[in-house]
């Protein structure tokens, strides 16, 4: 019995190892078959502009935020968004992407609100 348990595990050991080969050299004639022509470069299209924003104010909720943000025609992209917080304060987030490799830039302000948060 216990020949026939490791004639078995040999087999099956045996048997995943043809798989995995037999699997290797179907992968390596794929990849054979793909073409080597020179690779097309990407080229970007130019950015388009765009404009937009939103507000929400809800007195039931105290849920006061707001977001506007634009783009120009050259990829700079500029905007704002603004929330009050349970802790009373506003707090406005400004940035800024000149495109100039510099990253963006962020500002952020708080602020008391004169809300008070339910």
């Amino acid at each position: 019995v216990r020949l026939r348990a490791f004639t078995c595990r040999h087999n099956n050991i045996h048997n995943m190892k043809t798989l995995l080969y037999f699997a290797a050299l179907v992968c390596l004639a794929t990849a054979a078959k793909l073409p080597l022509g020179e690779e097309e470069e990407f080229v970007l299209p130019p950015p388009k502009p765009y404009n937009f924003g939103f507000e929400v104010r809800d007195d039931d909720t105290t849920n006061y935020q707001n977001r506007a943000e634009a783009s120009d025609s050259e990829g700079r992209v500029r905007g704002s968004y603004s929330y009050v917080l349970p802790d009373g304060y506003v707090y406005t987030v400004t940035y800024e992407d000149n495109k100039d490799g510099l990253g963006l830039k962020t500002v952020v302000k708080k602020e008391r609100s004169g809300i008070e948060v339910v």
